[in-house]
């Protein structure tokens, strides 16, 4: 009698185990990476020391092959940068996995690399500051409509005497809308190596990532101390990279699943225990 009693325990562990796995593997998570962004630029106030002037708030960098962050009080001036992802690819794969309208971000991961990554570097171009560890924030941006410009690191016009993006027309990348991400540490980590920021599912940034359309993202200083370089689309390798994570919503199938797998298990328990 003992030994039968100990094969119905065993079986009925191992199927609240098997109701348990089926439905882990109906929610499992799957990813996308965007490998590049489809416009970028970094925009910037100028300084004394800056060998380009003291105001560059009018000029357009949309075509030079880095972005730059660092804050007003950096010896050759402010720098932001804005990039814009498209979801298109990403969110008609995960229609084609799971069905429209079947699935939801898990997280949304950022990856910026750089030729200039040592601490302490002075770039090529030296309108840029040397590379310093510190902390950016990033918003993410209701506004999809700036147009990125084609100057390169030299600069040429933008904003307000064309419609490319410059320092000027941050008020206006800011209008329509924005939202803060989060502050992230920069620590310095070598030449061409990614670091991996993980963006806060902001209700907006989610929404707009999952409408297939474009994604802005907006970097600024958030301490006295940063300088970051990153690559931008126009550099030859290392682009900006922004990796969905999601998960099947899952049907009440599945979650019947998951209760009768939990409730096999208690009662294997209790029934041990008597």
């Amino acid at each position: 009698m003992k030994h039968h009693l100990t094969l119905k325990r065993t079986n009925l562990t191992l199927l609240g185990l098997s109701l348990l796995c089926a439905a882990s593997e109906a929610v499992a998570q799957s990813s996308f990476t965007i490998t590049t962004t489809t416009a970028d630029a970094f925009v910037v106030t100028g300084s004394a020391s800056n060998p380009l002037g003291s105001n560059l708030t009018g000029l357009n960098f949309g075509g030079a092959g880095t972005l730059a962050i660092a804050p007003a009080s950096s010896t050759k001036g402010e720098f932001d940068s804005v990039i814009m992802f498209n979801t298109a690819a990403a969110v008609s794969q995960f229609n084609s996995t799971y069905g429209a309208g079947n699935w939801v971000v898990t997280g949304l991961t950022l990856s910026l690399a750089s030729n200039f990554g040592v601490q302490g570097a002075q770039p090529n171009n030296a309108v840029f500051n040397t590379i310093n560890a510190g902390s950016f924030g990033v918003d993410w941006l209701a506004n999809d409509s700036w147009v990125e410009g084609t100057a390169g690191g030299n600069g040429s016009p933008g904003y307000p005497n064309n419609s490319a993006v410059s320092f000027d027309s941050i008020p206006g990348l800011l209008a329509p809308g924005y939202d803060s991400l989060g502050t992230y540490a920069y620590t310095p980590p070598g030449n061409n190596l990614y670091q991996n920021y993980s963006l806060q599912l902001d209700a907006g940034l989610v929404s707009d990532a999952t409408a297939g359309g474009n994604v802005s993202l907006y970097f600024y200083a958030a301490d006295n101390q940063v300088s970051y370089l990153f690559n931008a689309r126009s550099y030859a390798s290392n682009h900006p990279e922004l990796t969905f994570t999601v998960m099947a919503v899952p049907e009440p199938s599945t979650l019947a699943m998951v209760a009768c797998g939990f409730a096999g298990l208690v009662a294997v328990r209790r029934w041990k225990n008597k």
